[in-house]
């Protein structure tokens, strides 16, 4: 645990600070797994952006990862390039955050926009299915819905028209269906708190979660997040604590658990079969490192974020 008063999420950021290069993409085709952590630290830098009474120091730290990512996608030139190789609608989501702080790129709008059109992700009729992306979600078997929620509030954010409506696809989800648990698996767990997060739009509507489904999951998350504790999985931890902020609850003693899992470096992390498999065939030490930590940062900051310094609200 880092040493003074300190919040978690102060230590993570100063970690992400630090360790920004392991989030640059090499020069050549950037991966998927490149791709998709950068846009990771792009969604939560943005996240700690958005209270006005945070301070303008504060503020400015999590611009200034905004703006290193935005850089690092090429102003938008990397969104252009990977969709017109393979049109990964997914990589709306990512564009989405910079287009909250008024970073734009024409040529990717276009091209989402057309994404979003009926059709235009349906395989031409005697075509074989393509190969699923390298880096696929972990969730469970609502998986679908969830990707599709994630989609949904992109593509509200960028106020383009698509198929994916939210308040369709919720009904589908887990959550929704409020199925009694006394555990959940891995891919259940980052099913839920993705529906939280996307549903919320990262705990800035409360509200657009049912009562009765906020109630649900403030009620299980405890002996959710206590189960993951034992098994030394901070991820699922510190994403549940997020999921019941950003629903209106509070994660209970989520701020004193991760403190005891962080790092003195602010690194917390991940659990050992991810680490274990993200890590393989890595020869060099430091990148290691940073991919054995920096997902579960990123998921602690935000929960002790959540928890201490308080989530945006939007009014209404």
């Amino acid at each position: 645990m880092g040493a003074g008063d300190e919040t978690v999420w102060e230590r993570g950021l100063l970690w992400l600070e630090r360790e920004k290069g392991g989030f640059a993409l090499p020069p050549g085709p950037p991966d998927l797994f490149r791709l998709k952590a950068l846009g990771e630290l792009a969604a939560i830098a943005e996240v700690l952006h958005r209270p006005a009474d945070l301070g303008t120091a504060r503020r400015g730290r999590a611009r200034a990862l905004l703006d290193f990512a935005w850089s690092q996608f090429g102003e938008g030139d990397v969104f252009v390039a990977v969709l017109d190789a393979q049109p990964y609608p997914v990589l709306g989501t990512m564009y989405s955050v910079f287009e909250r702080v008024g970073l734009r790129h024409p040529p990717t709008r276009e091209r989402l926009a057309r994404l979003g059109q009926p059709g235009a992700l349906a395989r031409p009729a005697g075509t074989a299915r393509a190969a699923a992306p390298p880096v696929a979600a972990q969730y469970g078997t609502d998986g679908v819905a969830v990707l599709c929620l994630g989609l949904g509030l992109a593509w509200d954010v960028l106020a383009l028209a698509s198929p994916w409506s939210r308040a369709a696809l919720y009904p589908r989800t887990h959550l929704a269906q409020r199925v009694a648990a006394a555990a959940l698996t891995v891919p259940e767990a980052y099913s839920l708190t993705h529906t939280v997060f996307f549903m919320t739009d990262w705990g800035a509507h409360p509200q657009a979660l049912p009562e009765a489904d906020r109630a649900f999951l403030c009620a299980q998350a405890p002996g959710w997040m206590d189960a993951f504790r034992q098994q030394g999985n901070f991820d699922l931890y510190a994403e549940l604590a997020a999921a019941v902020s950003c629903a209106g609850g509070a994660p209970g003693p989520a701020e004193v658990v991760l403190a005891a899992a962080q790092e003195q470096d602010g690194s917390v992390k991940g659990p050992a079969a991810r680490v274990a498999e993200r890590t393989q065939g890595i020869e060099d030490a430091e990148r290691r490192r940073f991919v054995a930590a920096y997902h579960t940062t990123l998921a602690a900051t935000l929960a002790s974020f959540a928890a201490t310094a308080g989530l945006f609200r939007a009014e209404g």
